[in-house]
């Protein structure tokens, strides 16, 4: 507590930490600051990605957009295959992801592939960093992910059909059909994307350094999403949602096997859908909202060789696992300055793991686990320039209780007296003055085992222990408008303890085995920041920069005399990340550019760099696209050029995955109008 009552002390006074919700918008003809703050985000830590930068490029997945417009650093196994987030430099799974409310982070390993997410089908993202995301679910020890699909009312009939051609023999197809009137929304959209993923790259690690190709990188990747929404004054808001995924994957050689991909095969195929069903209705002083949903996903796993017609297994996964989620929501507000909230979610999982290769040992589970999650929360503002939020949630697991959880936020807006009870709103000459607010919190969280640390044979652990964590935030958040030019600024400072860490590591019978062993200190600094200027003869320009720093530090007692890791950077975790995003805008045309950096990350949990594998050198990342509009009289259409790696970057995010150099898309858009 002191350390919270310390931080809070050094923003109110001086600030010297700044907080920022950094957003890129596309038509800069229409930028506002929002001034007024809503009681439901009182302290919250956010950042929101809108539709414009989200459906900017019909390739991305949402962990290419997370890279190139978050702090989060995306852990990726090369183009196409598994990227996973890591927020605040903890670990993958300690990231909470939901769609349209509901968890769909995998029961087996808890956590979410974010490259078998289409950008394009999801329309707003909102990140929710440390103690914020008690705000929404629990177990996010380092944040959550939260993404919508966002109905289309009074929209009339909309087409739209893009086709994309890049390198590697790659072709992207996005199609979508929309109807809203003032009652009814509608919406058809199909993703389909295939590649040969055959880059060539030059191997530093094998003897000479020979050019090679992507071995085994093919994709085929199928996604639809169809979703329908009803509202009317008397029944409310109503709707219902489903996307289906189909995914064939061809699972990258390492650039330090010697084997020929015609004598074996190694591949992943995914089949999945998502269905949420969901209800809000306003009555009086109260919200209600009820939601139901469900996840199937049916994963396959083949690693075999083919010699003489003859064809062995090596590994023979089968991986099967459904979800059943209902949950209920109370608004209450009783008074202007009030806000209480109660919600209950229940969530039913159940997974059936085989492996019938031969070298595997023991039979894997087939079990399912309920999970009940209840909070309760307060959000009080005593006078206009502070808001108080407390939050109370506690978990169950089968039969296991977590202990309460409860998170504290605290909002100072010194501005409310002196412009106004709504600091930000337009003055008399009808022009924004700005906004400035400072936000701490404090908050205790938990995250139970997966199915797999519990479970999985061999080596599931089933009396691992909850890992537990205390996050302390503090920051700010500020914005200005003038005429022509506007400027957001958000920055956080951040300090957290996570103890209990589940951790892998071999045991003395061979094989690997989790066990809670870990101490971890995270703490550290995210500043987002956005700048748009409207330029005479229909210029415009927007800037937006994200930058983290985040040391990660293992606390735990050694293991034996030959464990090195005690005070040292946690493994793939970057101190340093950052991201500049760019717009030029002239009448028709668009340029952008994009720049992304990460700073070296350890392969040892000594971070020995005493041999070339021990960690993994710095990069820098440059995109740029140039864009060409038309107009008729019922056609839009628009043709952009892409090229990813400009400066052609050697680099890898994970050792011996060696990522693709400088590569080119095409992209042609037809969009009917009636």
């Amino acid at each position: 507590m002191k350390r919270f009552l310390l931080l809070l002390a050094v923003l109110w006074g001086g600030a010297q930490w700044p907080i920022v919700r950094c957003q890129l918008s596309a038509n800069l003809d229409e930028v506002q600051v929002m001034a007024h703050r809503r009681l439901k985000d009182t302290g919250v830590q956010q950042t929101v990605l809108d539709t414009a930068v989200l459906h900017q490029n019909v390739a991305l997945s949402m962990s290419d957009i997370l890279t190139q417009h978050s702090t989060l650093f995306i852990k990726s196994y090369g183009r196409a295959t598994e990227s996973t987030a890591e927020f605040r430099g903890t670990s993958p799974s300690h990231t909470q992801v939901l769609w349209n409310g509901m968890k769909i982070n995998s029961p087996m390993l808890g956590t979410v592939d974010f490259s078998t997410i289409p950008s394009y089908f999801v329309d707003q993202a909102i990140l929710l960093h440390g103690a914020s995301s008690l705000t929404l679910t629990g177990g996010g020890l380092g944040g959550a992910v939260d993404m919508h699909t966002l109905p289309l009312f009074s929209q009339g009939y909309t087409a739209q059909y893009i086709q994309g051609i890049g390198s590697y023999d790659t072709y992207d197809q996005f199609l979508r059909f929309s109807y809203g009137n003032d009652r009814w929304s509608t919406s058809t959209r199909l993703v389909y994307s295939t590649s040969d993923n055959d880059y060539r790259y030059t191997n530093y690690d094998k003897i000479g350094h020979p050019r090679e190709r992507n071995k085994s990188g093919y994709f085929d990747d199928i996604h639809a999403l169809q979703d329908v929404y009803f509202r009317s004054p008397r029944v409310g808001r109503i709707g219902l949602m489903a996307w289906y995924t189909h995914s064939l994957r061809g699972l990258p050689f390492l650039s330090v096997d010697y084997k020929d991909n015609t004598d074996f095969k190694n591949e992943h195929r995914q089949d999945a859908l998502r269905t949420v069903l969901k209800w809000d209705k306003t009555i009086n002083l109260w919200t209600l909202s009820a939601q139901a949903g469900h996840v199937w996903q049916d994963i396959h796993y083949d690693y075999f060789t083919t010699r003489e017609t003859v064809s062995t297994d090596i590994t023979h996964s089968r991986s099967r696992s459904q979800q059943a989620y209902v949950q209920g929501n109370a608004d209450w507000m009783p008074r202007e300055n009030w806000l209480l909230t109660g919600n209950l979610s229940v969530y039913y999982n159940h997974v059936r793991s085989e492996d019938h290769s031969p070298f595997h040992i023991g039979d894997n589970y087939n079990l399912g686990r309920m999970e009940y999650n209840l909070s309760l929360s307060a959000k009080w503002r005593p006078v206009a320039p502070l808001s108080l939020s407390a939050v109370l949630r506690e978990e169950c697991y089968k039969r296991d209780f977590v202990p309460i959880i409860p998170a504290l936020f605290v909002e100072y807006n010194p501005l409310a007296h002196r412009w106004g009870r709504r600091a930000g709103e337009k003055s008399s000459s009808g022009r924004r003055r700005g906004l400035l607010v400072l936000k701490a919190s404090v908050a205790r969280n938990y995250r139970y085992p997966s199915m797999d640390d519990l479970y999985f044979q061999p080596g599931g652990n089933p009396n691992l222990r909850p890992e537990r964590g205390i996050t302390y935030d503090g920051g700010l958040e500020c914005a200005v408008e003038r005429k022509a030019f506007s400027f957001k600024l958000n920055a956080s400072a951040f300090d957290s303890y996570i103890t209990d860490w589940i951790l892998w590591t071999p045991n003395a019978k061979g094989y690997w085995q989790p066990s809670n062993l870990k101490k971890v200190h995270n703490y550290g600094t995210e500043l987002m920041a956005t700048t748009e200027v409207r330029l005479p003869r229909q210029w415009s320009l927007g800037l937006t920069a994200n930058y983290a720093y985040t040391p990660s530090i293992n606390r735990s007692e050694d293991l034996d005399d030959n464990d090195a890791s005690y005070g040292k950077q946690l493994v793939y975790v970057p101190r340093h990340s950052a991201n500049l995003s760019g717009r030029l805008a002239w009448r028709r045309w668009t340029l952008a550019y994009q720049w992304t950096c990460y700073s070296e990350r350890f392969t040892t949990t000594s971070n020995e760099v005493s041999y070339i594998t021990g960690r993994l050198l710095p990069y820098y990342m440059n995109n740029i696209s140039l864009e060409r509009t038309f107009q008729w009289k019922k056609v839009h259409a628009s043709v952009k050029g892409v090229v990813n790696n400009l400066m052609g970057s050697e680099y890898v995010t994970v050792l011996s995955r060696p990522m693709p150099g400088r590569n080119f898309e095409i992209f042609v858009e037809i969009k009917p109008q009636w």
